[in-house]
């Protein structure tokens, strides 16, 4: 799903899947994603849905958001734990660290970018002498490309008397930014404040959302996170300076980690004779992918050797090896002394062998964890991807007072064989007004129903690269539905189009034509639309689905909080059930709120 290998292991493992299981007990299943969690969450919702992910509490993959915050954390702390006067190591070292987000990180909007090549703001780099130097330099930079992103919101700190113009690019005042004493001084302790840990850490698994200062953990899954993202999304033939950049994030850990026990326990890692060996030959994506998984798993057999983490996992953590080997063993990571560049078991990235062995992976299981790691730490679609697949018009008009909205997602294939028995059930339920029975009374509420589609992508959002599981001619439906659904959702009129395709699912999508005419949808506009935005709708779709974790299809989550896989028998008692049990939750909750 993230990559050609990904695309390549899912569609064999549906294959398997199908060909093993079927599509029994009305569902049909796709392996993807690393792990499926889906039974051990009974059947409330896994992986947060309807959250947004976190780097520090969470093992979902990043958002834009959480991959932005995570990079700020790296450099800011970093820039916090400096000490008071900078040598030519620490100085060499804060700088490339620095200097390499402009290289690595992804995305289309490269605002840090051009604030590395402003003039002033490079000279005060070059300058850079002591902690509160790299901090004010790190402050400046954030705050211009928060400026650049977001001109309404307020500088850091907030309510310092802080004008985003101060930091635009493009304007004069950022040209002479010069601290008055005082302001200097409120910067340097709010800075403090917010990236170094003074006292014990108060117990908080999500530290950065609530703005607390980040502690080892989370500085660690900082780092972590900003490495693995810069490992898959850098080019799959790197340039020079894009290697240069890539090597120094792992060179200068030993000058400038803030943790410094955790430096000096790196520090035997990286400079263990095989790794460097093995970031030297650093040459493409997938080399720069498996030496950022292989140094990470180094650190954690580091960590369980010395009983600091008993409850961590080497990654894949439900990876089996081929040719009977099992899971990944901590020994076959361990670098550095006793181990050192003798070790037997120390697992060696520069070769592939034919029959996985505990120092070399055969070409499965190497494509196996690329894909792994690009499924945990790549955003499907590209980190362009908008993370909402709602229609783009509301179907139904704002609930009346005293008539609850009820949102219900449903997660389908094109041409899903059971996905389309479960559409002919429940068709003519999708109504704006959703009326059912609960224990003798009558129940109602403001459907807000949503429909999405999991398939795969091996592009980005902006330019879609497209599977679907059971072929083009699913693709083709999906694009037409996508479009149906952007021009016809008033009242749910796509919904009896895509019924009435789903009547016979081995020829769709051969009868769009005859069912847009009964159902009043102009066949023009559709195709017009799918040819224009419908990879884009999809792309849009599969990412949404995947990046919340949905696997199965039919799937359905009832208020962003119940998951249904498959279709039950009793599936509208299930929804009115939900209708009564989220409007008392909503109840009570209004009725504990201070007034």
């Amino acid at each position: 799903m993230r990559g050609h290998d990904r695309l390549l292991r899912i569609i064999v493992a549906f294959v398997v899947v199908q060909a093993v299981q079927g599509c029994g007990n009305g569902i049909c299943r796709t392996p993807f994603g690393v792990e499926y969690t889906g039974g051990s969450c009974g059947d409330q919702i896994c992986n947060n849905y309807g959250l947004d992910p976190r780097f520090d509490d969470s093992d979902r993959p990043p958002n834009a958001e959480a991959l932005g915050r995570a990079t700020w954390t790296v450099l800011h702390t970093t820039a916090a734990y400096l000490p008071d006067r900078l040598s030519p190591v620490e100085k060499q070292g804060f700088v490339a660290l620095a200097s390499s987000v402009a290289t690595l990180y992804p995305g289309v909007t490269q605002v840090y970018a051009e604030a590395l090549r402003d003039p002033s703001i490079l000279a005060q780099l070059d300058d850079i002498a002591t902690r509160e130097d790299a901090q004010l330099w790190t402050w400046r930079v954030h705050n211009t490309v928060m400026a650049a992103l977001f001109p309404a919101r307020e500088p850091f700190p907030p309510r310092a008397g802080l004008s985003a113009s101060l930091f635009d690019l493009h304007g004069p005042a950022a040209q002479d930014l010069v601290l008055s004493p005082a302001l200097r001084k409120t910067v340097l302790a709010a800075l403090d404040a917010r990236w170094r840990l003074t006292d014990a850490p108060p117990e908080a698994k999500d530290r950065d959302r609530l703005d607390l200062p980040p502690d080892r953990d989370t500085i660690g899954r900082a780092y972590w996170t900003y490495a693995h993202a810069a490992s898959v999304y850098i080019a799959r033939r790197p340039s020079p300076a894009e290697l240069a950049a890539f090597r120094a994030v792992f060179e200068t850990v030993s000058a400038v980690y803030p943790c410094s026990d955790c430096r000096e326990n790196f520090v035997e890692i990286i400079e263990d004779a095989v790794i460097q060996q093995e970031l030297d030959a650093v040459e493409t994506r997938h080399d720069a992918i498996l030496f950022v998984w292989k140094v990470h798993n180094a650190v954690t057999a580091a960590g369980l050797a010395r009983g600091q983490w008993t409850a961590r996992r080497l990654f894949p953590p439900s990876k089996t090896l081929d040719g009977g080997l099992g899971k990944f063993n901590a020994s076959e990571f361990l670098a550095g002394p006793p181990a050192g560049a003798g070790a037997p078991l120390q697992l060696r990235l520069g070769a592939t062998c034919d029959t996985s062995t505990p120092t070399c992976l055969d070409g499965a299981d190497r494509y196996e964890v690329l894909a792994d790691v690009q499924s945990r730490w790549e955003i499907e679609g590209g980190i362009d991807l908008p993370l909402n697949d709602d229609a783009p018009t509301p179907a139904c008009p704002a609930p009346t007072d005293g008539q609850p909205p009820f949102r219900l997602d449903m997660f389908v294939m094109g041409k899903c064989p059971w996905c389309a028995n479960a559409m002919e059930d429940i068709a003519d339920l999708i109504q704006c007004d959703f009326r059912c029975e609960w224990e003798g009374r009558g129940v109602s509420a403001r459907l807000d129903f949503q429909l999405h589609f999991v398939g795969l992508n091996n592009g980005t959002w902006a330019a879609p690269s497209l599977t679907a599981i059971h072929g083009p001619a699913e693709l083709v439906a999906e694009r037409l539905v996508m479009c149906a659904r952007k021009h016809y959702s008033k009242d749910y009129q796509y919904i009896r189009f895509m019924k009435c395709m789903d009547a016979n699912v081995t020829l769709i999508p051969a009868t769009a034509p005859e069912c847009a005419a009964a159902h009043g949808l102009d066949l023009g506009v559709l195709t017009a639309c799918a040819n224009a935005h419908g990879n884009r709708l999809v792309a849009q779709s599969y990412g949404f689905a995947s990046w919340m974790g949905i696997d199965t299809v039919p799937t359905f989550v009832l208020a962003q909080q119940k998951q249904i896989l498959g279709l039950p028998k009793n599936f509208t008692d299930v929804v009115c059930e939900q209708i009564v049990t989220t409007r008392a939750a909503l109840a009570a909750r209004q009725h504990a709120a201070p007034p």
